[in-house]
Order: C-alpha cells, then structure tokens, then sequence
C-alpha cells in the first residue's frame, strides 16, 4: 500500500476513530512519508516544561513539527503555542504546523500580521499533495513564498499548473467556494456550459493577493479574487487592488448583502446551514442579480467563458 492510499483510508476510518488514536496514527503516517524522503523524523519529545510533536531534517536544516487531526477547527491559540516553542530554539528555526481540520476563522491571518515569521502552515490539501509529489516538493514551494512574499500560508495547489485551461478562483474559506460553486451549478441547469474551476483557499482576506499572485505566475489561465468584502477598495487589503493587474481582477460583494439579500453575513450564516448553502445558491435569480451588479456580471461571464 502507498503512502497515499495509507492517508486516503485514514480519512475514510475518521469518524471511527478516537482523537488520541488517530492522532498516533496520522503520527506513524507522517514520520513514514518524511523517512521515505530521507529527513530523519524524530517523533514527539519534551524539552523542558513543553512537548514538541516531533523534529525533521530538511535540505541541511531542521524543523520543528506540530501536526494537528481534530474534530474541530484550530484556533489561533494553537498556532501562536507552537510559534512559542519555536521561539525559543535556535535563531532561524523554522516550525511547520500541520492541521488535518480547518483553520478558525481568522487563526491563519493572526498569524500573517505578526513580527516574526518562523511558522508555516500546512492544510489538508497539502498534505494530500505531500502524499502525492513528496514533503519536501511541498515545504520548498512554501519556503520559497515565505522569502519572497512573506506569507505563512500558501496552498500547495497555487502553483500546481492544470492539464487544461479552467478558471482559478482565490477566495477566504469554503463558504466563499460554495458560493462560486453553487453559482457555476445554477449556470449548469440553465443550459450553460462553464468553465473548469480550481478554488484555492487564502485562509483569510489578509492573505488573499500573496495566494492569488503566486497562483497568477504559475498556473494556466486566469486567475481571479472572489471576497465578501465591500466593493470599495479602501475596505480591501491594501495589496489586493495592486494584484489585481496580474490577474483577472477582484470581483467583490459583499455578497451576503447584495446578492443573497441578508442584512448582514452574519444573518446569511445563521440562517442558511453550511450543509444548504450550495443549493441554496443554486436556486437563485441569477438573471435578475446580473441586471442590476456588474460585479456578478463580470462573474457570471468567466465562469461561463
């Protein structure tokens, strides 16, 4: 059995499983893949007064590990623990947090506005493409992003280039994707044929421009930012509206208020379930939104160029 296939019926026995014993398994699983490529794991120890999940060898350097499976999402709190540990080793160590779950809201770009970047992040894509094209493929691509853009965070598949020519959309989290996606399947049972479509998540608005300019310079075709955010680039990061002239531009809400017809995204998240979001989006008057937005106009047209 691959590595691969060793992850895949990890996930598949998740629900099955006690968090301590997925936790030692996921474990076993990681120090295997990073043996394999030759980086001399060395698996969960105590300095004094705290515990590290485990210490890797990469390119001549070592690396601090945390790697997290939980039922929920982890929390900034989590992430700024390990950065901690990190801090206090040798000066230029580097910590790889891993988390299997998602990133709480807002945990990803706590992280980006700090002083000192010594942590890069990992999430469940990439460690599936660890499993596919190797750790270490996966840590250089993060390496590089770090030095040049000074991002935490940018997912493996950014700079992955597709077979074909599909439109790559960079939005904050999975209920911007299912907006997109919902949209792209309400274009579908209208009779109109879309495009391909690759979601990359940015893990917040702070990261938004560093992802989608690393997807911009590596993959095929357009690249597009999706956020909920106000139209008014004064509300938008400063560096998004500078991205935009290497991609195909911002296409920004906010959403929840003008297209879905809330008061505010807090009231489109409470009363809409993740679970219904899609088809819920789905069903909406697509042609009635395009007449008076331009924004969902310029949308609708490259999801069905």
């Amino acid at each position: 059995m691959t590595l691969r296939e060793e992850l895949e019926n990890l996930a598949k026995l998740y629900q099955g499983m006690t968090p301590q014993a997925r936790g030692r398994k996921f474990e076993g699983w990681l120090n295997r893949l990073l043996a394999s490529e030759g980086m001399f794991p060395r698996t969960s120890f105590r300095p004094a007064g705290e515990e590290i999940d485990g210490s890797f060898m990469h390119e001549g350097r070592f690396h601090l590990l945390e790697a997290k499976w939980w039922k929920d999402q982890v929390p900034a709190s989590a992430i700024y623990q390990f950065k901690g540990k990190v801090d206090g080793k040798l000066v230029g160590t580097i910590g790889i947090f891993i988390s299997m779950s998602e990133y709480g809201p807002d945990a990803v770009d706590a992280l980006r506005v700090g002083k000192d970047l010594n942590v890069l992040l990992f999430d469940r894509d990439d460690v599936f493409a660890a499993a596919t094209h190797g750790f270490g493929n996966v840590l250089r691509h993060k390496l590089r992003l770090a030095a040049e853009l000074g991002e935490v965070f940018v997912p493996y598949i950014a700079t992955v280039e597709p077979s074909d020519k599909p439109l790559t959309v960079v939005v904050e989290g999975m209920r911007d994707e299912l907006f997109i996606r919902g949209i792209a399947q309400n274009l579908l049972s209208r009779g109109i044929k879309t495009r391909k479509l690759t979601v990359i998540h940015s893990q917040g608005s702070v990261g938004l421009a560093n992802v989608a300019l690393a997807a911009s310079e590596s993959r095929v075709g357009p690249v597009v930012i999706f956020t909920d955010l106000s139209s008014a680039a004064e509300q938008l990061p400063d560096d998004v509206m500078y991205v935009a002239g290497r991609t195909e531009g911002v296409i920004a809400g906010p959403w929840s208020e003008k297209w879905l017809g809330f008061a505010s995204k807090r009231e489109a998240k409470s009363a809409i379930r993740m679970d219904k979001f899609l088809a819920h989006v789905a069903e909406i008057d697509i042609e009635e939104i395009a007449e008076r937005d331009g924004h969902f106009r310029k949308l609708v047209r490259l999801l069905s160029d």
